[in-house]
């Protein structure tokens, strides 16, 4: 692997690979081209068994016969395109990418974990910048341009990652004064968008509103979390709720 080689992957958004600046993913053999470089660089930190793999890269399909000289060709061509990168292995494969390479969701997880420490420690700068970075990357779909049953499970964990940044960056910018309430009142109205039935965002819009001085808003927003509580789940909202609610009043 030459020295000083550097690769950047996208795999939020559009599926993208660049070497040294190089656009590579062009140049993949197709559409399985592209879900095997994709697939190997989510799951790089263990190997993929071979046999395993032409499953995934057939599926819906039947692999048939055909399908282990099938993936050897496309094997082959990934990897004259990616070198420097390098895929190793015969019965089962990793990837290895070179030092100092960047994947845009390993960012995004590192940056998360990050924020919600900060949260722990009360250090709301910190906990705003890092989940900031976190939603930054995340508010793209996983693998926009890409549908495959592994694809869809990791959506779901991105988009549960994201809503975890949502209410890190709602914290923190309630912790930190009048001048990032905008931004948590956003926050927090995407997440109860997103989680219609999950108390998190409700709370923190209802702190955001009383913070601004609208406390018949922040009282509205409680009136609705009680109605979809009742309707949709046949319960009342939690003690620490109902406690912020009494705040409110």
């Amino acid at each position: 692997m030459a020295a000083g080689t550097r690769a950047r992957i996208q795999l939020h958004g559009r599926f993208a690979v660049r070497v040294d600046g190089r656009v590579v993913e062009r140049d993949l053999p197709g559409r399985r081209g592209r879900l095997l470089v994709a697939y190997l660089v989510a799951h790089r930190l263990s190997a993929v068994d071979r046999a395993a793999f032409v499953e995934v890269l057939w599926h819906p399909a039947d692999p048939g016969c055909s399908a282990g000289a099938g993936f050897t060709v496309l094997l082959s061509k990934a990897r004259a395109v990616l070198s420097p990168i390098e895929i190793r292995g015969r019965g089962s494969l990793q990837m290895v990418l070179p030092p100092h390479s960047v994947v845009d969701a390993d960012v995004a997880a590192a940056a998360l974990h990050d924020a919600e420490a900060a949260i722990s420690r009360q250090d709301w700068p910190l906990a705003w910048t890092q989940a900031l970075s976190t939603l930054f990357v995340t508010q793209r779909q996983f693998l926009s341009d890409l549908d495959h049953p592994w694809v869809d499970e990791r959506r779901r964990a991105a988009q549960h990652d994201h809503e975890r940044a949502l209410a890190c960056y709602a914290e923190a910018c309630l912790r930190i004064g009048p001048a990032e309430l905008a931004g948590a009142e956003r926050s927090a109205r995407r997440l109860v968008e997103l989680q219609p039935l999950s108390e998190v965002g409700y709370g923190l819009l209802m702190r955001a509103l009383a913070q601004r001085g609208d406390h018949a808003a922040a009282v509205g927003v409680y009136g609705r979390l009680r109605r979809v509580l009742r309707d949709d789940l046949g319960v009342s909202p939690s003690p620490t709720t109902q406690d912020l609610f009494e705040q409110l009043l």
